[in-house]
């Protein structure tokens, strides 16, 4: 019984271990890098925003924040409601992802992916499940990557139905 016991234990430790240390999502079901998700943009989107070529003509704007001062303005312009994070600037550095999405179909970011030369990170958004309406809602995912990464980071793509758009970024 004492045996059983204690590799009951054993278990139990070794799961909430390996729990603590996976790469599961956490915001929304989100992965664990994107901070803060809002159903929000900047109200100039329109002018700003950076719109591809060539069809599907998706909009997006993507903003870098690499102090804590930068930080609170951009969470300012696209309109966050919610608290503002505490962010470690020493250490990270955070890109805002401003996108539209179907009001019945909310994306959401499972991989935070970085290429092998860590000069192109790829935000794919996940595929939208069941009947979704046509309709365009504002949606901003916040993502902390670590600053030795993004100080090497060229180029930011989404990734969104089948299509990689490159998107520009300050």
């Amino acid at each position: 019984m004492k045996i059983h016991k204690s590799l009951l234990a054993l278990a139990l430790i070794m799961f909430l271990l390996l729990s603590g240390c996976s790469n599961e999502p956490d915001i929304e079901g989100n992965h664990k890098d994107v901070i803060a998700s809002e159903k929000t943009l900047p109200e100039n989107i329109q002018e700003v925003g950076f719109v591809r070529e060539t069809g599907p003509q998706f909009e997006y704007m993507v903003k870098k924040s690499v102090n804590s001062s930068q930080f609170e303005q951009t969470w300012n312009l696209y309109g966050f409601e919610n608290k503002l994070p505490s962010i470690n600037f020493k250490e990270k550095d955070v890109f805002f992802i401003g996108v539209y999405e179907s009001g019945s179909c909310p994306y959401k970011i499972e991989n935070v992916e970085l290429s092998s030369d860590n000069k192109t990170i790829t935000l794919p958004l996940s595929e939208p499940e069941g009947n979704c309406t046509s309709d365009a809602t504002p949606r901003t995912f916040v993502i902390r990557v670590d600053k030795e990464t993004s100080e090497k980071i060229e180029n930011v793509v989404i990734a969104e139905s089948g299509y990689e758009t490159k998107v520009p970024f300050e």
